[in-house]
């Protein structure tokens, strides 16, 4: 997905139901780079969101908050957001506790995203 996203294209209507299925089915095994990555494609291309590959990340991403970078933090908030998606309460819990605890490596537009969204 993150490809696409990154040169511009979508994917077909059968090959992103494949991909978001893929996700969802392997879950543990995203980074948080990955959930990051994820989310942010699904953004950037417009895609509606698989409902169980939104929880799927969310959850994911609650899990491993304590190794999120700035970046990470400020993408997957945002990535939610520009989808009109609402974020969990842990996941915004957890997101909230790591930008905090990595405040100084926030640049201005990934604090001003962060901040927009919490």
């Amino acid at each position: 997905m993150w490809a696409l996203a990154t040169m511009g294209e979508k994917a077909a209507g059968v090959h992103m139901e494949e991909m978001q299925s893929r996700a969802i089915a392997t879950e543990e095994e995203f980074t948080p780079q990955g959930v990051s990555n994820v989310l942010w494609a699904l953004a950037t291309m417009g895609e509606r969101a698989d409902p169980l590959l939104l929880e799927a990340m969310q959850r994911r991403a609650t899990g491993t908050a304590g190794e999120f970078s700035t970046q990470g933090v400020a993408i997957v908030l945002w990535a939610l957001a520009t989808m009109g998606e609402k974020a969990d309460r842990g996941l915004l819990e957890a997101m909230q506790s790591r930008a905090m605890a990595t405040e100084e490596g926030f640049t201005p537009q990934g604090g001003s995203n962060a901040r927009w969204v919490l």
